[in-house]
């Protein structure tokens, strides 16, 4: 039913099931919330978004509260405005406000709101720590409870958003506790290690575990050769944090930068991710040849890996035993590098720059190792890359570009498009069909798998045979996909997945926008075209067809019989077994 009602004397016309805040939001009148996102609406009592209903002179929540016909709505008197201000006292007074050594300092929401209202602390706490204060068990989520608002909407991501329903507001005597049920480590729950409640949460109470210390430590060592690459997705994010513009390509700037701070070579994961293709692409041709076993899954994401493991065991033999773009980044910088420049593998310390949290947790599993050496010692967030650059001093913005360097720095455009929902997908099928028809074909761009929609579909004809794909984006349509049955009513060949909805774009690693901005503009499209871009600008875009990486396989990889499967293939196992 559509009713007509007043916000700050404007009069507006909107359907009687939509929330006061929706409303505003639709119209350009900004409420502050604390515990609201796009979907993903938390406890419901923040207290902030609260606004005054002039007819019966009283305070409504906004995120509640359903518009009726002939309400009269202000959001800014002062009855607001003391509310605002006085809710915002208590949270302080319950809150750790150690600013200076937080990382959210500079992005922080609670810190604006407490800008904004002019709030002061009415209550000193001597000490916040207590045996629930700070839990860093997890190889990548950490948790510091005394910044924790409660707010929920950490707990409202993992639901609506991922599935998982893991993280939750514990009661633990008299107090509410955010994590796992009863308290447990991330790592040993069904938690996908995502990080899209860190992405969510508006301080610092969740964070990435840190890998700064151990980089910085590493470049001090002159014992250590220590090597670097970026993932793709990292290249159209890096600039937000650094007061750059949405959809900005740094590409360039960021191998400057990382040249500055001191890194022994910059490469680039791109290149990795050409080597995934083919490895993964052989695969697939294999699977094809010998009819099976379909559908074959990808295993790029570190989350999907852990979905699978944890709660469809029974389809481990469908996914693809080839490495992630980041362990065949770490598995050739151990082995190919260092034999191709008289190194010792011992002596290289390997560092990636992922948008994904997850990643931090792969690169500790048994299965990613190779020769009893790690692939990949350290792994930095989008986030910890731009803290990197500010601990330097760089001057990012006025940064001049520079150029990887050449023995694993070059890359095609498939390689590019690896961080955006699809490219994985579209980046084999280019690759694929050509070798499977023999050909080199002109019309690459398979359109029909881009897109953020949850679950995708398509068919595509390989040497005149159908084959059916699918791609899945976002931890609630992996479950759908799973309780649907897809995977036997629509006999797939090949299906892509990846936990972050849209892609590593999105991922749990990337820098923090407003709560404002991700809902009002379309920063997911913005910071895939930047990859989109580079694929359509590059000279080559198939990754079968880098010439860095024929050139390794002709000189190190062929010259040894199963080389390539012991460094860029693995096995994983049913955690609960």
């Amino acid at each position: 039913m559509i009713v007509t009602f007043y916000i700050n004397n404007k009069e507006i016309m909107a359907d009687s099931s939509k929330s006061i805040l929706e409303v505003a939001k639709e119209n350009g009148i900004e409420i502050d919330t604390l515990c609201c996102l796009k979907d993903c609406t938390g406890t419901q009592e923040c207290g902030i978004c609260r606004v005054e209903d002039l007819s019966e002179n009283k305070l409504l929540r906004a995120c509640s509260t359903k518009v009726e016909n002939g309400m009269r709505l202000n959001t800014a008197s002062r009855l607001v405005q003391e509310s605002k201000k006085n809710r915002v006292i208590e949270l302080l007074n319950e809150h750790n406000f150690s600013c200076g050594t937080c990382k959210r300092l500079s992005n922080c929401e609670f810190l604006e709101l407490v800008k904004k209202t002019g709030a002061k602390k009415t209550v000193k706490i001597d000490s916040f720590k207590d045996e629930f204060s700070l839990d860093e068990r997890s190889k990548s989520i950490s948790i510091d409870r005394t910044k924790c608002l409660k707010c929920g909407r950490c707990v409202a991501v993992c639901k609506n958003k991922i599935g998982t329903n893991v993280i939750q507001l514990n009661e633990v005597e008299d107090r509410l506790l955010v994590g796992p049920e009863n308290l447990r480590c991330f790592d040993d729950t069904d938690c996908l290690l995502c990080g899209q409640c860190v992405a969510a949460c508006p301080v610092g109470a969740l964070t990435e575990i840190s890998h700064i210390e151990k980089v910085v430590e590493a470049l001090k060592d002159s014992n250590k050769h220590v090597v670097i690459g970026m993932a793709p997705s990292v290249r159209t994010s890096l600039g937000e944090h650094l007061q750059i513009e949405l959809g900005k390509d740094v590409t360039k700037q960021i191998y400057t930068a990382l040249k500055i701070i001191g890194f022994k070579k910059i490469f680039d994961v791109n290149f990795a991710a050409d080597i995934t293709i083919i490895e993964e692409g052989t695969e697939l041709i294999e699977r094809i040849q010998k009819n099976g076993v379909f559908p074959m899954f990808t295993s790029c994401c570190p989350g999907w890996v852990r979905f699978i493991e944890n709660y469809k065991p029974e389809y481990i033999k469908n996914l693809s035993t080839a490495k992630s773009p980041q362990q065949i980044f770490g598995a050739a910088t151990k082995n190919y590098y260092p034999a191709m420049n008289n190194l010792d593998p011992k002596s290289i310390f390997t560092v990636s720059i992922m948008p994904c949290i997850a990643k931090k947790y792969e690169s500790e599993r048994d299965e990613t190792q190779t020769h009893n050496i790690r692939d990949v010692d350290a792994v930095l967030t989008t986030r910890e890359l731009a803290e990197l650059i500010k601990m330097n001093a760089i001057d990012f913005k006025n940064l001049e570009d520079s150029e990887a360097d050449s023995i694993m720095g070059e890359y095609t455009g498939a390689g590019t498009i690896f961080g955006v929902t699809g490219g994985v997908m579209e980046a084999a099928l280019r690759s694929v069909k050509d070798i499977v028809e023999g050909t080199s074909l002109e019309n690459i761009d398979y359109k029909e798998v881009r897109g953020f929609e949850g679950i995708k579909e398509a068919t595509v004809k390989i040497d005149n045979v159908d084959y059916n794909l699918a791609i899945v984006s976002g931890g609630t349509n992996i479950f759908k996909f799973f309780q649907e049955n897809l995977v036997q009513k629509n006999n797939y060949h090949f299906v892509e997945f990846m936990v972050c909805p849209g892609g590593c774009i999105n991922g749990g690693g990337q820098p923090h926008l407003k709560a404002s901005i991700k809902e009002d503009t379309g920063y997911k499209e913005l910071r895939g075209e930047v990859l989109y871009s580079q694929d359509r600008n590059s000279e080559i875009r198939k990754s079968h067809k880098n010439p860095s990486v024929l050139s390794m396989y002709e000189n190190y990889i062929n010259i040894e019989k199963e080389r390539a499967h012991h460094l860029f293939h693995t096995t994983y196992k049913n955690k609960n077994s």
